[in-house]
């Protein structure tokens, strides 16, 4: 039997080859899962040997990861606010600069004693389980339309311990009563119809970013990225009526595509939206428009 050390070495270089970034981190992650051992495991026991059994299944991950299968799929988990998400292939992996949603809520919901949270298309709860966890006050309701999203979310939150504070519904927001129902569930849930406090990263891909996705991208659900329009549709869609969802001195959080960040700004004006600000992301760019209400 090889040692941890020797198959290390020997996929570090394959992954390398194969253009695959930070081969070395790639290799232990993926030798970590297969052992089902942490990643420090990896480097206090270069000299253990590996059993075949092992070999076998940290040699089907690498193959995977040379068809550039995202890593998070791969190890079925990502990290995001200092939490551990659950993640497959019916959920968006989690975003280091969505987590600056969480950061600028913080800011203004310091002083609240209690709120309600909506996040709009939850995918794997991430956000709203991030913002449950920094307020212990506060209680929310996940949307997603797909069965097998919400099911990724329910386990988030039962792994996180956010149960009692979080609920997750499937509507889909194009829907006809989509609002009426929002506004019904939330009344159920909690005593109250109205939000504090309202997220989402919506499908905001324009048609020709689509194609320059890097490879591992194209693995994630296409309908949570892009949705096969101009970017705008969600924006189209909920803005119109995001009042009727929120109680006064509320706060709306919705990541954009900087791209779009001049139609969105017509579709707020449009439907008399005024009190709007732009919140930009790790490299600058204009990534979440702010609405108070």
């Amino acid at each position: 039997m090889e040692t941890v050390k020797s198959h290390l070495i020997k996929k570090t270089k394959l992954l390398k080859n194969n253009s695959i970034d930070l081969p070395k981190l790639e290799a232990r992650l993926l030798l970590a899962k297969a052992l089902n051992k942490d990643l420090n495991w990896t480097y206090v026991n270069l000299e253990k040997k590996i059993p075949k059994k092992k070999i076998f299944e940290y040699e089907i991950l690498i193959k995977k990861k040379l068809k550039k299968i995202p890593t998070a799929y791969l190890l079925g988990n990502k990290e995001f606010y200092s939490m551990n998400f659950k993640v497959n292939e019916n959920t968006l992996i989690p975003r280091p600069e969505t987590e600056i949603i969480v950061e600028e809520i913080k800011k203004n919901f310091k002083n609240k004693k209690k709120f309600l949270v909506l996040d709009l298309g939850t995918g794997s709860g991430c956000i709203l389980l991030s913002i449950l966890k920094e307020f212990k006050n506060a209680i929310g309701i996940g949307i997603d339309k797909y069965l097998e999203t919400l099911k990724v979310a329910r386990i988030n939150s039962k792994r996180n311990n956010l149960s009692k504070r979080s609920k997750f519904f499937k509507l889909d927001w194009i829907q006809k009563d989509f609002f009426k129902q929002v506004l019904k569930i939330n009344k159920k849930f909690s005593g109250n119809e109205k939000f504090d406090l309202v997220v989402s990263n919506p499908p905001y891909l324009l048609k020709n970013e689509i194609n320059t996705l890097m490879p591992e991208v194209l693995y994630e659900p296409k309908e949570s990225l892009y949705d096969n329009k101009d970017g705008l549709s969600f924006y189209k869609r909920i803005l119109p009526k995001i009042n009727s969802l929120v109680s006064e001195n509320s706060y709306i959080y919705l990541e954009i595509n900087p791209k779009n960040r001049r139609n969105i700004e017509k579709i707020c004006k449009s439907n008399n939206i005024k009190n709007i600000n732009y919140i930009k992301d790790l490299s600058g760019k204009y990534r979440f428009v702010l609405i108070k209400n």
